[in-house]
């Protein structure tokens, strides 16, 4: 089927313009989304095709020149939303220069066709590729909105080496974009997709992002970017399954640093932030990949340690609480000393053991360390069926 390339021109403009309006009006031109930005290469890719639909009616340096370096401007703001969308910075030096080479080239081929042609489309090649290059860089752990942009980047080179080896084989005549045919028509519906998905996958990537945000924030402790307590409590949970099923040791320790009301009441409320930050911090640098470490509530920390024996686990808190104890924070060029206490249950999680059973055990451990005069560690009584 062959379509009027003008009036696909003109449909794709007024899309194209009506999805760079909604963005950005949602944008507001806040760069921590990138919205804004998608929604300007949606503008500069309207504009484009505006121009276009003009061809033959026009000047050249308007439907050609001007409408290919606003194309290629359009792939540049796409190529900058990549990276705003992750909060990163914009190599803008290296993205400009599609653009900028774009207009060059169009200024000092505009008397030529083929010549002109052939280096409107390196360009645009040349920009898709780093698309793809930077959309791989910048996926979202875990997100796949990144496959769309690498798709319509990979699929719009496709379309646009259509347009090559037409004009290589003498029929540049055909690629005009007042004329209709079959191969204009096939190149210009994949140059269409290819930009909405592009498109597409830029804002499923924001959306990715966010969504990322705030499942950390849901899952961490803003003060010590730790897991917070629904986070370790699950993990306690998967643990637990995991050590009955392979029938091994798992170790919870409950930890409470020492006589923290004192610490706040003397050096103010600020000093014990920046304790309990100081502490997580040493004790995260000290554990093992497979440990977790969480903070349970207050001045209290939940650590869990799979595979280790109740030998391996006192050794290890023990290490932890002379590390802390021999390390003081600092706050304000002061130092603020402190320990703490912990309470231990090792062993074998029974068929009726819970998260909540388990942390009975290690707290009962806990309330006798702080009875015997607190910096010290207690073990829970512990049985393996």
């Amino acid at each position: 089927m062959i379509a009027h390339s003008p009036t696909i021109f003109a449909s794709v403009a007024w899309v194209a313009f009506i999805m760079a309006f909604c963005l950005l009006v949602v944008g507001r031109f806040d760069q921590r989304d990138g919205l804004s930005t998608v929604g300007a290469g949606l503008l500069a890719y309207a504009l484009t095709y505006a121009c276009f639909m003009q061809h033959g009616n026009a000047p050249l340096w308007l439907t050609y020149s001007l409408a290919n370096t606003l194309l290629s401007l359009a792939l540049a703001f796409y190529s900058a939303s990549l990276f705003r969308i992750n909060q990163r910075p914009v190599p803008w030096r290296l993205i400009i220069c599609g653009p900028i080479s774009m207009g060059l080239l169009m200024a000092l081929l505009l008397e030529t066709r083929e010549p002109r042609m052939l280096a409107a489309c390196a360009v645009l090649i040349a920009q898709c590729l780093l698309i793809i290059w930077w959309a791989r860089a910048n996926r979202i752990p875990g997100g796949r909105a990144h496959l769309l942009v690498m798709i319509g980047a990979g699929v719009s080179v496709f379309g646009i080496l259509i347009r090559v080896v037409a004009i290589l084989s003498g029929m540049a005549e055909e690629m005009r974009y007042d004329v209709s045919n079959l191969r204009q028509t096939i190149s210009l519906s994949i140059g269409t997709v290819t930009v909405m998905m592009i498109t597409l996958g830029l804002v499923l990537m924001s959306k990715e992002r966010i969504e990322g945000i705030l499942k950390h924030m849901a899952l961490h402790d803003p003060l010590t970017e730790l897991p917070n307590r629904r986070a370790i409590m699950e993990q306690l949970e998967r643990e637990i399954e995991r050590a009955r099923r392979n029938r091994s040791m798992l170790a919870v320790a409950i930890i409470d640093i020492d006589y923290f009301k004192k610490i706040n009441d003397t050096h103010g409320h600020l000093a014990g932030d920046a304790v309990l930050q100081h502490c997580a911090r040493l004790m995260k640098a000290r554990l093992r990949h497979s440990d977790s470490l969480g903070r349970y509530g207050g001045e209290e920390f939940l650590l869990l340690l799979p595979d280790t024996s109740t030998e391996g686990a006192t050794i290890a808190l023990d290490d932890l609480r002379s590390h802390i104890a021999s390390s003081p924070t600092l706050f304000e060029g002061q130092p603020i000393n402190q320990s703490f206490s912990v309470g231990v249950f090792c062993g074998i999680p029974g068929s009726q053991d819970t998260g909540t059973s388990l942390l009975g055990r290690a707290d009962a451990a806990l309330y006798l360390a702080k009875q015997s005069g607190r910096n010290l560690l207690r073990l829970a009584e512990t049985w393996v069926p």
